[in-house]
């Protein structure tokens, strides 16, 4: 069965997400496949969401940027990450992995039966030392937005601004704004799959009196097949960064 939030189990599992659940989860090759598609299957019946049935926890796109080697040097020099909606959190592990020091690393969702899945996707729950907070964004007297606001040099969110209609999703980058530290430099990245992205910001930007320069690149999904796209509907997805410039 394929569909637009369930695809059929893996036969293959490649590209850096097999590297890190060997790696760093230290799963037997001959074992990863299974694996997975085990993990999927329990963690679809719970959270019936594209981004689990369609395996998107496998996609790491933070490496997919190019500024990611400064991004990891400043994480190591003491800047602050967020993983927001990290879901099971494989760009947080990717981060640490690739050694980022765990007390500067954080991830954040709505429930914490993500993260504890992510526990049992990469069998590291007795040695990642990463925080999580349990937490809703739109929540002004959330753990994230009492303790964090104004923290983060670097924020990281894939396929979750697209969750809100348009004026709940500009709501949401404000909220995501007050996240991010006021040094110039400071970023939101990662991927999308709104069209209307640019217009967003600039709303948000004279909104917060804030300027952001904002970078969009477009490309095909890896698995576009997956998703069953009508024909007459083309498949791509965005990364973008959303860099403060004052």
């Amino acid at each position: 069965m394929t569909g637009l939030t369930y695809r059929d189990a893996l036969t293959e599992v490649t590209g850096p997400a097999r590297t890190l659940l060997e790696r760093w989860s230290e799963i037997p090759a001959s074992e990863v496949v299974q694996h997975v598609n085990e993990l999927r299957d329990r963690a679809y019946k719970v959270f019936p969401w594209a981004s689990i049935g369609l395996y998107q926890f496998l996609e790491i796109d933070m490496l997919d940027f190019d500024c990611y080697p400064d991004i990891l040097d400043s994480i190591k020099k003491g800047a602050l990450f967020l993983d927001l909606a990290c879901c099971f959190a494989q760009e947080v592990r990717q981060v640490v992995a690739d050694g980022a020091p765990p007390e500067n690393v954080y991830g954040t969702d709505l429930s914490s039966d993500l993260m504890n899945l992510g526990y049992d996707l990469f069998l590291d729950k007795d040695k990642f030392g990463v925080r999580f907070i349990q937490s809703d964004v739109l929540d002004s007297q959330s753990p994230l937005a009492t303790e964090f606001q104004g923290r983060f040099d670097f924020i990281h969110s894939s396929n979750f601004f697209h969750a809100w209609e348009w004026g709940k999703a500009i709501e949401v980058a404000k909220c995501v704004v007050k996240l991010l530290s006021n040094k110039p430099g400071s970023m939101i990245l990662g991927s999308q799959s709104i069209t209307t992205w640019k217009r967003l910001w600039s709303i948000v930007s004279e909104d917060t009196g804030i300027q952001f320069d904002v970078q969009v690149t477009e490309s095909s999904f890896r698995d576009a097949e997956a998703f069953a796209w009508p024909e007459d509907l083309e498949a791509f997805r965005m990364h973008f960064i959303i860099r403060r410039l004052s």
